[in-house]
């Protein structure tokens, strides 16, 4: 990817249904049993009628502004997720043509791909830029350019948050299951970034790469088979590098995308 634009690393988040956070993963803390997230980040109010995605999201998100000291209320921000709030969607669909119920409007507005994009701005009471997307495999890679062309562009911090509900059992067959999953990085202009903070550079791999150059790709962490299925595991793979301060190419897929891969280096 030619004009490849850089960014610095300011803050990690990190959920899952058995560690609470980046640290607990790194630390192999498991939780006995699977949690659901608590949506701390979220007003009472919103925390009442978030879906679990939503609130998975916001406690990455809520991690990674912790630890950046940005300002939750100019800060920029991307949320990414492949199928969005699939849950949601398929109860309110099942009402409409199985048992011919009514659909109650609040639901239908929890059901839409944008929904932690908006409910996440209004409990941090955001005025900065906000978007969702969705890009399958290629999810976290998008997510990232995007909020590249944010901070070079505007010349503001951005955060990227991804996740994936577990894998909804009448739209993906078992055999393709994944886990709950939500990652965050928040990142700001090089120039504006702490002593020897880690960078971060997305470049494309074209299909006239020789495997030769894939050799030195960073190892991904050992995951649960469930984590490794999901569309978003790539800000997992990406987050536990960034953690480590590991230097090198990292893939932001494992095998089902287009081959984006992120850069790690660290900045002077």
């Amino acid at each position: 990817m030619s004009g490849a634009l850089d960014a610095a690393v300011v803050g990690l988040g990190l959920y899952t249904a058995f560690h609470p956070d980046l640290e607990a993963f790194r630390k192999g803390e498991v939780s006995a049993e699977p949690q659901l997230p608590g949506g701390r980040f979220l007003d009472a109010r919103t925390r009442r009628r978030a879906s679990t995605l939503t609130r998975a999201m916001a406690d990455a998100y809520a991690e990674a502004m912790a630890a950046s000291g940005l300002d939750p209320a100019s800060i920029a921000s991307v949320f990414g997720s492949a199928l969005g709030e699939a849950g949601t969607m398929l109860s309110l669909l099942d009402q409409m043509f199985r048992t011919h119920e009514p659909v109650s409007p609040m639901r239908f507005v929890t059901s839409v791909h944008n929904t932690a994009s908006g409910l996440i701005s209004i409990s941090g009471k955001n005025r900065g830029f906000t978007t969702s997307l969705g890009a399958d495999f290629d999810t976290p890679a998008m997510s990232i350019l995007e909020a590249l062309g944010l901070i070079h562009a505007d010349r503001v911090p951005a955060i990227v948050c991804c996740a994936e509900e577990g894998a909804p059992e009448d739209l993906v067959p078992e055999e393709y299951h994944w886990a709950l999953l939500a990652g965050a990085i928040a990142l700001v202009h090089p120039e504006e970034a702490p002593p020897g903070s880690m960078r971060l550079r997305l470049m494309g791999m074209g299909p006239d790469e020789s495997a030769a150059s894939n050799k030195d790709l960073l190892e991904p962490p050992e995951i649960s088979l469930a984590l490794s299925k999901s569309p978003v595991v790539g800000i997992l793979d990406l987050l536990v590098a960034l953690a480590e301060g590991r230097e090198g190419r990292i893939r932001l897929d494992r095998g089902k995308g287009r081959g984006f891969i992120a850069e790690l280096f660290r900045g002077d």
